[in-house]
């Protein structure tokens, strides 16, 4: 009998022991705004700003992660739906109460911009607010547009295809970011974007934000990683490949 109690115990520490080492923990999901240069899929690597920001500060937070780009709109409802989950989001009035905002990732401009030779008066929001606008379905700029009082405001749900609406003249302004405009016009062959800049609209910041569920200790994990990439520079070296400006 007690050499079957020293076996018996002997198992159960084994057992303990292959529980404690062997069970890895779950990857953390993280869902990114899609939208280029922030982050995209390209042949099932997530590739573009928010993906290297977002990798690095989980090697560092010694987190293993899920990303995945998506649109706005599926983003929210995924993100709200995963108790565990991370994700990427503009912090807009509208939201605040729907999300944790965990710190801010980094800042945008939004402004007006028209197609190169036009003359439509984009000087205001006053001067522009009959024109045909472009925006994304579900961003930031919709959402602009519409609290800024436009009345021919056109979604779309890729930026090339406002873009494209743009140099056909079947809208007359478009509200995005330099970063993103830069990209659109870069990924379609073209260096400098064929564009005129009017008003700013606003200034956003897109922050790492989760469910109400989430857990602050370690959500302040991450933060620090992402102070401590501030310090050594590579924060900084992450967003100048990204350039935030139509020059």
């Amino acid at each position: 009998m007690p050499a079957f109690r020293t076996i018996a115990a002997r198992l159960l520490l084994c057992c303990i022991c292959l529980t404690a080492t062997g069970a890895a923990s779950p990857a953390t999901r993280i869902y990114l705004d899609q939208v280029a240069p922030l982050a995209y899929g390209d042949n099932g690597d997530c590739k573009g700003l928010l993906c290297e920001l977002m990798a690095e500060m989980a090697r560092r937070a010694d987190r293993r992660v899920v990303m995945t780009p998506l649109p706005l709109i599926r983003l929210r409802v995924s993100l709200s739906n995963d108790r565990d989950g991370l994700g990427t989001l503009w912090r807009l009035p509208a939201l605040e109460g729907d999300y944790k905002w965990w710190f801010k990732l980094l800042d945008a401009r939004f402004y007006m911009v028209a197609a190169a030779g036009t003359r439509h008066d984009i000087s205001s929001v006053a001067a522009a607010r009959h024109l045909r606008v472009g925006v994304i379905l579900g961003s930031p700029a919709e959402l602009m547009a519409r609290n800024a009082g436009f009345d021919n405001i056109q979604v779309s749900t890729s930026p090339e295809s406002i873009a494209k609406k743009l140099a056909l003249g079947r809208i007359d302004v478009w509200i995005g970011t330099p970063r993103v405009l830069r990209a659109v016009y870069q990924r379609m062959g073209q260096d400098q974007a064929p564009l005129r800049i009017g008003q700013e609209i606003m200034g956003l910041g897109l922050y790492l934000a989760s469910g109400h569920g989430f857990s602050p200790q370690e959500a302040q994990r991450w933060h620090a990683a992402l102070e401590a990439m501030k310090k050594d520079g590579s924060y900084a070296a992450i967003l100048l490949k990204y350039p935030d400006s139509l020059q």
